[in-house]
Order: C-alpha cells, then sequence, then structure tokens
C-alpha cells in the first residue's frame, strides 16, 4: 500500500515524467565544444616556421608552404609567419623575397 513499492504497472506521477522526458531531450542534443587555447594555430605557425628555415632552396619552401593544408581562414597566417621570419633578420635576404 506504500508509494515506495511500484509495480511495472501503476501510473508514473507528472513530476517523475517531466523529469525523464528532459532528459531524453537533452540525451539527444548535441553539444559543440569550442577550443579557446588556439593550439591548432600555435601548430600551424611552427610548421610553416620550421619549413621556412628548414627548407634549402626557395623552390623548396615554397612547394612544401604550397602542399600543406592550411584551415580555410587562416591563409593570413603563412604570410604573416613569412614577415615575421623576414623581420627577425637583420640583412635583407632574398630567400624571404623569393618566397613571397
Amino acid at each position: 500500500d506504500s508509494e515506495d513499492d511500484n509495480d511495472g504497472g501503476e501510473d508514473v506521477p507528472d513530476e517523475e515524467l517531466a523529469l525523464t522526458t528532459s532528459i531524453s531531450k537533452s540525451q539527444s542534443n548535441t553539444t559543440i565544444i569550442q577550443d579557446f587555447s588556439e593550439s591548432d594555430l600555435i601548430h600551424l605557425r611552427r610548421t610553416i616556421y620550421l619549413t621556412i628555415m628548414s627548407s634549402a632552396t626557395f623552390e623548396e619552401c615554397t612547394h612544401k608552404l604550397a602542399k600543406m593544408s592550411i584551415p580555410p581562414g587562416r591563409e593570413l597566417e603563412l604570410i604573416n609567419m613569412l614577415i615575421e621570419c623576414c623581420s627577425q633578420e637583420q640583412p635583407f635576404l632574398r630567400y624571404y623575397g623569393l618566397i613571397s
């Protein structure tokens, strides 16, 4: 006779039904997680820098940079890294001009 002894055939209270419905709705929604640490940007910049610095000739460098998969919207990072590498050198090097 107590309410705690529920058999499968009894009615479910409205509060429990509402709770169950909200849980099932929240499980069906997908959560989008955004990475604000920009670790992908740091990795891209490191890859571009190492490619520029490790290439023997400007042809090799431009070939490697052209084959690199740069995500859409991040193409300007290639230009920024080229400018930063060039600005770190004291004398002007034709190498950077030929790459650009």
